[in-house]
């Protein structure tokens, strides 16, 4: 069953520039999927539209067979939550206790509900008690992040689309924020993961939409994607540092992760002849 599908999806900008032309994909649920590509290559349009955010010129947007346009806003957040690569603008309390609890109060979830979960939501997401009654933006973006993922949990949201949760952010904070999208997705949930970080999705994605120009170029899985030099090259994105390295040292295997390579140069030293 999918969870989100577009059929000949158009976004034109009142100054007439066309963000998305024709997409047509399926997401189906339960899937981690990476969108691809560069500064201006629409994904982050395409996430708006997915989110019901942004009504498209033309085509459908369908999230679990209902035109977005259909669903009233609550009803949308429920299935599925969108966070902004802005994450300020969607901080709308003082406190970080008030953030948490904003979304599933104004869902109508009852308090009984939110009391049983809240303790399970804080620990899973690593969030401490010590700073519900900070400021929710004096805090680093990594948890500001984390705060944000954890109003929407709290008013029982399964799936996400997230939109580059690692710019401004070290490789540590990177790849935790991601590890808690990771078991979101083991625990029935779906991840659409907009980025333009190859090495993130090396590692996490089972499949990745590869845009450009407002188009889909490429639609697979990830490894087919992202051991395409050449679709990459012609996409102005570089391939992970691994997959440069094995290039350079003539490796011919395919080869994304820094493990995969350690692995493959431990057989040749053992196995000299191959």
């Amino acid at each position: 069953m999918y969870l989100v599908k577009t059929e000949n999806l158009v976004f034109e900008y009142p100054d007439g520039t066309r963000a998305l032309d024709s997409i047509s994909l399926e997401i189906r649920e339960g899937e981690f999927v990476g969108v691809l590509g560069n500064n201006g290559s629409g994904k982050t349009t395409l996430a708006k539209c997915l989110a019901g955010l942004l009504k498209p010129t033309s085509g459908l947007v369908l999230i679990k067979g209902k035109d977005v346009k259909r669903y009233r806003r609550g009803e949308l957040i429920r299935i599925i939550g969108y966070i902004s690569q802005d994450i300020n603008t969607q901080l709308l309390n003082v406190s970080v206790l008030e953030e948490i609890l904003f979304t599933p109060r104004i869902l109508n979830v009852g308090e009984d509900l939110i009391k049983d979960r809240f303790d399970e939501v804080l620990s899973q997401l690593e969030i401490g008690r010590e700073i519900l009654e900070k400021p929710v933006l004096s805090l680093p973006r990594h948890v500001k992040l984390r705060v944000l993922l954890a109003s929407y949990l709290l008013a029982g949201t399964k799936n996400f689309i997230v939109d580059e949760p690692t710019t401004g952010q070290d490789w540590y904070y990177s790849i935790k924020f991601v590890e808690f999208l990771r078991r979101l997705r083991e625990n029935g949930g779906t991840v659409i993961l907009i980025t333009h970080d190859v090495e993130i999705l090396s590692r996490y994605s089972e499949r990745v939409i590869l845009m450009n120009s407002g188009r889909v170029v490429a639609d697979g899985e990830t490894r087919e994607i992202l051991c395409d030099l050449e679709l990459l090259r012609r996409n102005s994105l570089l391939p992970t540092y691994t997959a440069q390295l094995a290039k350079e040292i003539s490796i011919e295997n395919c080869v994304l992760l820094p493990e995969e390579l350690i692995r493959i140069l431990s057989f040749k030293s053992l196995h000299p002849s191959y």
